[in-house]
């Protein structure tokens, strides 16, 4: 694998809004869906952009993530497959969720291509939109370092913050570059074409911005073995459960913006199933002495789960929704990590391989069936 040497000009955002200027000038693609700072300035949002001049105010790696990308993307294609050549600039875990809503028949990939970054995680939503322009300068020191007490759990803990198993087609490669530089790489034959209509030659050694992203990945597999660890013991059983989940007001946020969460009808919001009469309600409470309402919180996680574990891509937009900082995202993460491990199943990497839940085979998962049994 080869890559391009590309001076920085000022800084990342500008450096690759210079190069998607230039995608759109060659003709190279018809529009790109790229994250662009709303007018206010306190957040960010996903613009199709197809004419350059409006490019100024995208910023491609944005220090929070307020919108989930394929969120983005799923809205744009969801009445089926586009005609226009498109690129989207997306986080890795954006991109993973993607390609595993295009295996639920949400996304239409066909004429999309994707363009993915270095990412060392984001900021909490609501630290950003108190300070702006703090956070602003916070999350450029966070770029530099890689690392920060400020950033969402699950970006500390995430080992897929670069180009192993995404399913992109272009690649900046940001961590380790000495000299201000950063690094253009074709993931795909289709980027080859691309990057060589627009004049840019892969030829440059990459292997020790490789080296780098190993060293990473371990650090950050280390934090993951270690949230995990914790949360093992914290989650074990209903009651450490529903402690956990003690603070959740069953607002649904955490499923309105999760990126896997797609059901056009929530069973949980729209049926009588999970509700009861009021008699039946004061017959618990007489039982128990006393029931909690909202009714039906642990039963709508755990619905929730194992609706969506297998395709969970860790990104903590769950989490970062909660009104209660609930830790839903780091839970959702040991356990999804958890079930895709069962399956042998990386959600993500393969647009071919189905999502096992999907699939049904007579003789599987024998080893944990009950030996008795």
């Amino acid at each position: 694998m080869k890559g391009s040497t590309i001076p920085l000009k000022d800084n990342l955002n500008n450096t690759i809004k210079k190069i998607l200027k230039t995608l759109l000038e060659k003709e190279c693609f018809d529009a790109i869906l790229v994250p662009s700072r709303v007018p206010s300035g306190e957040s960010f949002t996903y613009l199709l952009i197809n004419n350059k001049d409006f490019l100024e105010s995208c910023t491609p790696l944005p220090p929070i993530m307020p919108v989930q990308g394929a969120r983005a993307l799923q809205n744009f294609t969801r009445r089926g497959k586009t005609n226009l050549k498109v690129l989207c600039v997306m986080r890795p875990c954006e991109i993973r969720a993607s390609i595993e809503l295009s295996k639920l028949r949400q996304i239409e990939l066909e004429n999309i291509s994707f363009m993915s970054i270095d990412c060392p995680g984001v900021l909490v939503t609501r630290d950003y939109i108190d300070k702006p322009k703090e956070s602003d300068t916070l999350y450029e020191e966070v770029i530099i370092q890689w690392k920060g007490e400020h950033l969402r759990p699950t970006c500390n803990a995430c080992v897929h913050f670069s180009y192993k198993d995404i399913l992109s087609d272009i690649h900046i490669g940001v961590v380790g570059q000495k000299n201000h530089n950063i690094l253009l790489v074709p993931l795909s034959e289709k980027a080859k074409a691309v990057l060589g209509k627009i004049d840019i030659q892969c030829s440059d050694d990459i292997s020790s911005w490789q080296t780098k992203i190993n060293e990473i990945s371990q650090k950050k597999m280390n934090q993951r073995n270690t949230l995990f660890s914790e949360l093992q013991g914290k989650s074990a059983g209903a009651e450490n459960l529903d402690k956990l989940f003690s603070e959740c007001i069953n607002c649904h946020n955490c499923m309105r913006v999760c990126p896997i969460c797609c059901c056009r009808q929530c069973f949980f919001e729209s049926s009588d199933e999970v509700r009861i009469e009021s008699e039946d309600y004061f017959i618990k409470a007489q039982n128990k002495g006393g029931i909690k309402f909202p009714t039906d919180m642990l039963l709508f996680h755990l619905g929730r789960m194992s609706h969506m574990s297998l395709s969970c891509i860790n990104c903590g937009i769950c989490e970062d929704g909660c009104p209660m900082d609930v830790p839903v995202a780091q839970v959702f993460s040991f356990i999804g990590d958890a079930v895709q491990k069962m399956f042998d199943y990386v959600p993500g990497k393969d647009r071919n391989e189905p999502i096992p839940i999907l699939t049904f085979k007579e003789d599987e998962l024998r080893e944990y069936e009950d030996s008795k049994g």
